[in-house]
C-alpha cells in the first residue's frame, strides 16, 4: 500500500511524530501525543498541504512529495463519513475528532487509522492517521521523493 505526504525534505522519513501535530495538537490528536499524517493519494496531499498555504507558489523549496510503503497486510481501522461527529470538518480541530484520534492512539491497536479528508467535500478522500508508537511503525519506508511537486501550467493565473 502507497501513502503519500508532503514536508520538508529533512523530515520525509522522520516517523517520531513528534511535529506541529505532537506541538500544537491537530484534527485528529490533542498536543503532546504523537502522530503521523499521511493521504492516501498524492493529489489528496496537495490538497491537505492547501489547508496550510494561501496560494500553491508559496511551497517551500525545501517541501517535497514523499512516497511510502507499507505492507498490505498492515493493520488500519476506519472511521467512515457516517460515523463522524457534526462538527468533525470545523477549524480550529474540534475537541470532538481529538477525543477520537486520542482514543486510537492510546490504545495502539494498529498502526493506522483511515478517516475522511476535510479537504474534500463531503469526505470524499481520506487520510491516514499513523501511530508512531505502534511496532508495525517499522514497516513504513520511503520509496521516493519528488521535488516537483506540481505540474508547471497549474496555478499559472495566479
Amino acid at each position: 500500500m502507497h501513502l503519500y505526504r508532503i514536508c520538508p525534505e529533512k523530515f520525509l522519513e522522520n516517523y517520531s511524530g513528534l511535529g506541529a501535530g505532537y506541538r500544537d495538537g491537530a484534527r485528529w490528536n490533542s498536543a503532546g501525543l504523537p502522530v503521523l499524517y499521511f493521504a492516501l493519494s498524492p493529489a489528496t496531499a496537495l490538497l491537505e498541504m492547501a489547508n496550510y498555504l494561501p496560494s500553491p507558489r508559496l511551497v517551500p523549496l525545501s517541501y517535497r512529495l514523499g512516497i511510502y510503503e507499507i505492507a498490505d497486510d498492515t493493520t488500519l481501522e476506519n472511521i467512515t463519513y457516517q460515523q463522524l461527529p457534526e462538527d468533525w470538518a470545523q477549524f480550529p480541530y474540534p475537541a470532538s475528532t481529538q477525543k477520537l484520534g486520542d482514543e486510537w492512539l492510546n490504545k495502539c491497536s494498529s498502526l493506522g487509522l483511515v478517516v475522511p479528508s476535510t479537504a474534500v467535500s463531503a469526505g470524499l478522500e481520506q487520510i491516514v492517521v499513523l501511530n508512531p508508537n505502534h511496532p508495525a511503525i517499522t514497516g513504513i519506508s520511503l520509496r521516493e521523493s519528488l521535488s516537483e511537486l506540481f505540474n508547471k501550467r497549474s496555478f499559472s493565473g495566479i
